[in-house]
């Protein structure tokens, strides 16, 4: 039996306690007692703040570290479709492995455990799918890799047959789940029915990118969460991006919420991508093209927060450190310190792994250690030491490098 324990450890409220660790998982957490004699197999932690792991729930591997090789000459979104389009015939396996195993390392180090990775499907082919679940199987053993098939437009009527058949074949050849982009397709609606009707008959989770636009006449979510409410399917949906809310009425804003709430559908927002290629034509008054975030929490919507790309021509930019997209929604999404740190942290690992709550018992023993005095001044200082622990087992600690 694996057991010790992690003596002087700090939450977040100030408080010390001791957290005794069985088998990877929590046993329980208990008071730190200072006259305590600390023993050999124990783990004197010295009072670093005790922090969940990070995670990752929309990032774009496939493509990380694209953003010398391929141009985005218009730097919006179409820019960046159009570009990686005309070149990936220039994308190999083992060149798409290597890119991606190289940010799962930088990830890890940062302290993540858990990301969920879209992977793109062209012209019939699951290449990103089966390199990426390469990746998946190499890392297993120090971070949770999921996959989600982003199936290319179109996805409806005729036309959208090869889309559908590639799907299956990407469930097939390691995808987790299946996502896709309703909103660029020439029936959104139509699209989303398409879409929840092969989650359910691949048996997977939906990850769909809504709305990434400002235009606020393209409102495909609102049709999304009356499909979820009515049909009630038994897999997880989660709507990405959903911008277009943002550039919505307060009235519309609070409706469309209400709805997404009663579907429970789960949204993550994307600023760093989002901020880059949004807005270039408002150069008055411009937009921080973020989705409704206010009215989400409000309504009590699961709101999660990612980096999506890293490095490519849909972001130039990312360090592969969720606190990145933290400091993002304190700055331009208005959260406090705290909230955008959980929404990097521990609400994707309830959400998407169904993990228990925090160093309650039964939960799995995922955590950080930093010296940081409180989560905003961790946020704020991207570069603080940290120790990261995967079930019990220190993976890698930046306070030895």
């Amino acid at each position: 039996m694996n057991a010790h324990i992690f003596r002087n450890a700090r939450l977040s409220n100030g408080t010390s306690v001791d957290v005794h660790v069985r088998n990877g998982l929590v046993d329980k957490t208990t008071a730190h007692d200072p006259a305590q004699v600390i023993d050999a197999s124990d783990i004197d932690v010295r009072g670093q703040l005790v922090l969940p792991t990070l995670a990752e729930p929309h990032a774009h591997l496939d493509k990380a570290f694209l953003a010398e090789r391929i141009h985005n000459p218009t730097g919006d979104l179409m820019g960046a479709i159009n570009a990686v389009h005309a070149n990936a015939h220039t994308l190999t396996f083992d060149d798409i492995v290597d890119r991606a195993s190289r940010a799962v390392m930088i990830y890890v180090k940062n302290g993540v455990t858990r990301i969920r990775t879209h992977a793109d499907t062209f012209d019939g082919s699951t290449l990103q799918v089966r390199a990426l679940r390469q990746v998946a199987d190499n890392f297993a053993d120090v971070c949770d890799l999921e996959i989600c098939a982003l199936v290319q437009w179109p996805l409806t009527g005729k036309q959208g047959k090869p889309s559908r058949l590639l799907a299956e074949r990407a469930r097939n050849d390691g995808a987790d789940l299946i996502g896709g982009c309703p909103h660029l397709d020439s029936d959104p609606t139509g699209a989303n029915k398409v879409f929840l009707s092969l989650a359910k008959d691949l048996n997977c989770n939906l990850d769909l990118h809504v709305d990434e636009t400002l235009n606020p006449d393209m409102l495909s979510l609102r049709d999304l969460a009356k499909r979820v409410i009515a049909q009630a399917p038994s897999f997880d949906v989660t709507a990405s991006h959903c911008v277009s809310l943002g550039m919505q009425t307060e009235k519309v804003q609070k409706r469309v919420s209400q709805l997404l709430a009663e579907a429970n559908i789960a949204v993550v927002t994307l600023p760093q991508t989002n901020l880059f290629l949004q807005g270039r034509e408002h150069q008055s008054a411009m937009p921080r093209a973020l989705t409704a975030l206010a009215a989400l929490r409000k309504a009590g919507v699961t709101v999660m927060a990612g980096g999506d790309n890293l490095q490519d021509p849909f972001n130039p930019m990312g360090r592969a450190d969720p606190l990145e997209a933290a400091a993002l929604l304190v700055a331009a999404g208005h959260f406090f310190p705290e909230d955008a740190f959980t929404s990097v942290s521990s609400t994707i690992h309830e959400r998407i792994a169904k993990e228990s709550p925090f160093l309650t018992a039964g939960s799995t023993a995922n955590f950080l250690l930093t010296p940081a005095a409180t989560i905003r001044e961790f946020i704020a200082f991207a570069n603080q030491p940290r120790a990261v622990y995967r079930r019990g087992i220190m993976i890698h600690d930046t306070h030895e490098t």
